[in-house]
């Protein structure tokens, strides 16, 4: 497993989705947040966190050796394995005990974890939110035992009172995916898609795919010269996710954008192939694009098409991961675009930020609830750019960029 040997000060403007002018700071869009379809979004009136406490500072116990409880929520999928490999690598390299335990996405047994964890007296918890409401109550419990949590993946309920989140940006990701589709795109061909979901109702599903489909909103309104700023492309994008998922289907007419079905593939190669396969049967006439949420149902929505003969004449754009397997796809021109979402990033990023935190290198009390990675899109044209050539990176090549306070990242929306 690769681990990341320099660690660079990037700045996280390319996640902020309200972009380098200025944003709409009084605009709908913020209101309505948090919303489990907004997970990725800057909201540029976001509060200090600085009053609230997070149990730190984060200091090794007696026997001077910093230990890590470390809750995830499962290691049957390749990305969560490379998110421990990751975090276990980074955490030998620095001298500190990492244990991990996996809940199976069970809240209960997650519970039970933190208060083992709690029990054991370990230094600091590092916690995947099997549920964003559900781990408030747990990180509670941890810091007022005196023990900081740090999250991973999701960022749980703003009332938890984390340090900070190390993710992807689901919404970003998926964003900039959108906006390529359309760039890509004639104008008067009307785009008919169909998506592929891990688990609506699961926040980083929908924000990425929510995400896709405000992209292609600001990419149409640019192309078709309807007027759009990027805040209002954001809420009509929201808008239109809505209707999909309480009738199934939109259409925006104004736009030449239909969403004309949606399945839920569970994440995995597997249940993206039965989610297409059911999608071409009921639709497949009338498609003409795939948005699939991440790289595993993009492939298998790829397999369907192959076995229904029709590989190569339905585009599939997925929003995240950034594997391997999936640059090569995109190389060799079969999928269109993925998202820099890497697992490895994830685990060596939580425990950087645990190490600066202990290194008295960062200010832990003024971290945003979430600190995103850098968003994008990996397509054809910037394929090479993210090919690693050591192998043994399952992912794109990655940097782990700087971690922003609330001011710092409010500073870079200006």
């Amino acid at each position: 497993m690769q681990v990341l040997k320099t660690i660079q000060a990037v700045l996280l403007g390319a996640t902020l989705l309200a972009g380098t002018a200025m944003a709409e700071e009084g605009h709908e869009i913020y209101s309505l947040m948090p919303n489990t379809a907004l997970s990725g979004v800057i909201d540029p009136n976001m509060s200090s966190r600085s009053d609230i406490e997070k149990a730190l500072p984060i200091s090794a116990g007696d026997d001077g050796k910093l230990t890590i409880g470390w809750s995830e929520m499962t290691l049957g999928n390749p990305w969560f394995v490379a998110v421990i490999e990751g975090a276990q690598a980074t955490a030998e390299k620095y001298g500190y005990d990492l244990q991990v335990q996996v809940n199976d996405f069970d809240v209960a047994k997650q519970s039970a974890q933190v208060d083992n964890f709690i029990t054991l007296g370990v230094d600091v918890i590092v916690i995947d939110p099997v549920d964003v409401l559900g781990a408030v109550a747990d990180v509670e419990r941890a810091v007022e035992a005196g023990i900081p949590v740090i999250a991973i993946g999701t960022a749980p309920d703003a009332a938890a009172p984390i340090v900070s989140t190390v993710t992807a940006n689901p919404y970003g990701n998926g964003f900039e995916a959108g906006k390529y589709i359309v760039a890509n795109w004639e104008a008067e061909t009307p785009i008919n898609a169909a998506m592929i979901v891990g688990l609506m109702g699961n926040s980083t599903s929908e924000s990425r795919l929510n995400g896709m489909v405000s992209g292609i909103v600001a990419g149409r309104s640019e192309q078709l010269g309807l007027g759009m700023s990027k805040e209002d492309a954001m809420l009509k994008g929201f808008n239109l996710f809505q209707e999909v998922k309480s009738n199934g289907s939109m259409t925006w007419e104004e736009g030449n954008f239909n969403v004309l079905a949606w399945g839920a593939g569970g994440w995995t190669e597997e249940g993206g192939l039965t989610a297409a396969e059911d999608i071409l049967t009921a639709q497949g006439d009338n498609l003409n694009l795939i948005l699939a949420e991440n790289d595993f149902m993009g492939i298998g929505a790829l397999n369907a098409l192959d076995n229904v003969g029709r590989n190569g004449t339905i585009p599939v754009a997925c929003a995240a991961d950034g594997f391997a397997v999936s640059l090569g796809l995109i190389a060799d021109g079969e999928m269109m675009t993925t998202g820099p979402n890497s697992g490895t990033a994830t685990g060596i990023g939580a425990i950087e930020l645990i190490h600066q935190l202990v290194e008295g290198k960062l200010d832990g009390t003024n971290l945003p609830l979430a600190s995103y990675y850098p968003s994008g899109v990996i397509s054809i044209e910037n394929v090479a750019d993210y090919i690693d050539e050591d192998k043994s990176n399952p992912f794109f090549r990655f940097e782990i960029p700087a971690f922003l306070s609330v001011d710092e990242l409010k500073a870079t929306l200006n």
